[in-house]
């Protein structure tokens, strides 16, 4: 701003000189004319100078890029997981029946469950089961063992005998109990022909331990004493 006032008063003096010039140039004088002709010149230089030298020092205003927007990346939308159904465990050794017509029911069974027996113990079990589904069970029908302990007997026992519905049959099985002391259970489930199982299996709990020997009791024996009779 100081530099613009500076070259406007430099530029007013010069124009005033100017006219000064021009009205002594208009009016007759008797004396010498003064050539102002160099001083105009020299005038005009410096003014020339000054607004040069004004503009130079004069910052000119430096454009500032506008910042450009940045797009900011756009969010990939995550795949949403999708829920995998495992398959359900089932037993190994269970196979379905064919259709719902081979049913047996749990009546009872003669050595209860919890039963007590020394290493090695032989025993013979009994289940009373009922047919309470709608299909006659032939004698190829079977009693097999299903999972736990088998206590020596045969993975498969054969019905023998043909079973209407609604009736009931017994099958005993001899076995033997462990030699190792501890709980042990035995499952068999009844099978058709074609060894498809029924629905339920019946089971049997037993337990082994050493069997208790009853300590002796000592019963005491009165001392007989002497009876001495008076004769008269």
């Amino acid at each position: 701003m100081a530099h613009t006032k500076e070259t406007i008063a430099v530029i007013g003096i010069w124009l005033g000189l100017l006219l000064l010039s021009a009205c002594s140039a208009s009016t007759p004088t008797s004396t010498s004319t003064l050539d102002l002709n160099p001083f105009r010149t020299e005038v005009a230089a410096t003014v020339l100078a000054q607004v040069i030298q004004a503009q130079a020092l004069t910052p000119s205003a430096t454009l500032i890029p506008s910042p450009t927007a940045t797009l900011a990346p756009s969010s990939t939308p995550a795949e949403t997981p999708t829920a995998s159904i495992s398959p359900q465990a089932t037993l190994a050794s269970w196979t379905p029946g064919a259709t719902t017509t081979n049913l047996a029911e749990w009546v009872s069974q003669s050595v209860a469950d919890g039963t007590v027996f020394s290493p090695g113990e032989t025993f013979t079990v009994t289940w009373r089961l009922k047919n309470v589904g709608t299909s006659t069970w032939t004698p190829s029908y079977l009693f097999r063992f299903y999972s736990g302990n088998a206590f020596g007997a045969p993975q498969e026992i054969l019905l023998g005998q043909e079973v209407a519905s609604s009736g009931i049959v017994d099958i005993s099985i001899s076995m033997k109990a462990p030699t190792t002391l501890g709980d042990y259970r035995s499952d068999w489930v009844m099978s058709d022909e074609l060894r498809s199982n029924f629905k339920e299996p019946v089971f049997l709990e037993i337990t082994v331990a050493r069997p208790v020997t009853p300590t002796p009791t000592t019963t005491s024996t009165a001392t007989p004493t002497a009876t001495t009779s008076v004769t008269p």
